[in-house]
């Protein structure tokens, strides 16, 4: 291991006293909450990012999509307490891919949060009774906001400065073992395309694990890298854009990327496009699949691989799409749901039959039950997250 020692001794430290049962509960209701309990359906988790101290709150799932109070765990970092305009800064991942945001099925072994602040990333353990917090390690960069995981590799986003803009962004390499703990990988960082004034905005691999895709919404453009069997990533890559904005995306599980596109937040200008990949190179599917609404900035899509969702920050707003085999993506519903000034990222539960939505002005987190014809039913909204929060999964 080439972590260091005072990093491994702060996940000891953090983990044990999570164990001890040290953890406070944060609930907005009356009494505490057991994180994770048997006899719940599943857990929704979202990131503080708070600079006094990054936090997971790990809200309860019933049967009907209702939350419980949240718990709140400690990452042993610090997060930035800024909007970090960023995707999949906490993922859910099984050994083999990740399962939330991005939904590849891969299983809940290990939640992995990034703390920017501190520019670092911890991982935790998933467990029938909560979270056990396995390793923190420094990223290999400054101001982490996103990462990815496919067959034990592990790589993060650096973004250098706050949104993105200003510094110098990277994508570092790690490998994840099977107690939770990180080892960089060597010479596997790599400089993002367009640099100080990028605005990168997420990292992900593709479900086969061989390409990993960056966003850059400020230098609008779309880096992919080539990823060998050792982990080492190739390129970057720059690709054109269909429309204008990358923000965050997905994959469909055959691998086609679809991504949203917020036009520098124009008014009315929002959308969402479709790509092949072809050896790290994108194919376009079909021209901007728009929506009308205003600074469109994340997209997730169902297990049936029918409907895809994209939240509209400045419309406040979650706006429909049903998905060809092909991936060409058709706008359903221009407002499927209202959620609140800032909307932001959102993942689906487990078969994708809840959807859990964030909106970062009004510190809410609100759920949907996903209906047959991909419409969105609401189920409730639950206030009190705290501001600068920015990441969310669920199982």
């Amino acid at each position: 291991m080439t972590s260091t020692a005072p990093l491994r001794r702060r996940a000891r430290l953090a983990a044990t006293a999570i164990l001890a049962g040290t953890v406070l509960s944060i609930a907005a209701s009356p009494g505490p909450a057991a994180a994770e309990s048997n006899g719940n359906a599943g857990a929704v988790y979202v990131m503080t990012n708070e600079p006094s101290g990054n936090r997971i709150l790990v809200y309860d799932r019933a049967t009907d999509g209702t939350l419980g109070a949240p718990v709140s765990v400690p990452t042993g970092g610090r997060g930035s307490g800024n909007f970090e305009m960023s995707g999949n800064g906490l993922i859910l991942t099984g050994p083999g891919r990740e399962a939330s945001p991005n939904n590849f099925n891969g299983g809940h072994r290990f939640l992995i949060a990034t703390n920017t602040s501190s520019g670092d990333v911890s991982v935790f353990r998933v467990g029938p009774h909560g979270l056990t917090l396995s390793d923190v390690e420094s990223s290999g960069g400054t101001f982490p906001t996103s990462v990815t995981y496919h067959s034990g590799v592990l790589y993060v986003m650096n973004a250098g400065g706050t949104s993105c803009m200003g510094g110098v962004p990277n994508i570092t390499g790690f490998r994840l073992d099977a107690r939770g703990e990180l080892t960089p990988i060597p010479g596997s960082a790599r400089t993002i395309s367009n640099g100080t004034l990028s605005g990168c905005a997420q990292v992900s691999f593709n479900p086969k694990g061989d390409t990993l895709v960056v966003t850059e919404r400020g230098s609008d453009a779309i880096s992919t890298y080539t990823v060998d069997r050792d982990g080492i990533a190739t390129g970057p890559i720059q690709n054109q854009t269909t429309g204008n904005g990358p923000f965050a995306f997905t994959f469909t599980q055959t691998g086609k990327l679809l991504t949203s596109e917020n036009f520098q937040g124009l008014a009315g200008q929002g959308g969402a496009a479709a790509y092949d990949i072809v050896d790290g190179v994108l194919v376009p599917i079909g021209p901007t699949a728009r929506n009308f609404r205003s600074d469109t900035c994340w997209i997730v899509i169902t297990d049936s691989q029918r409907y895809a969702y994209t939240t509209n920050a400045q419309s406040g707003d979650i706006s429909s799409y049903t998905v060809d085999p092909d991936g060409t993506l058709t706008l359903l519903q221009p407002v499927a749901a209202t959620i609140g000034l800032i909307a932001s990222d959102q993942a689906f539960s487990q078969n994708s039959r809840y959807l859990y939505a964030r909106s970062f002005a009004n510190g809410t987190l609100s759920s949907f039950e996903v209906q047959n014809d991909g419409s969105l039913r609401p189920i409730e909204t639950i206030t009190g997250i705290p501001p600068g929060a920015i990441g969310i999964s669920a199982r």
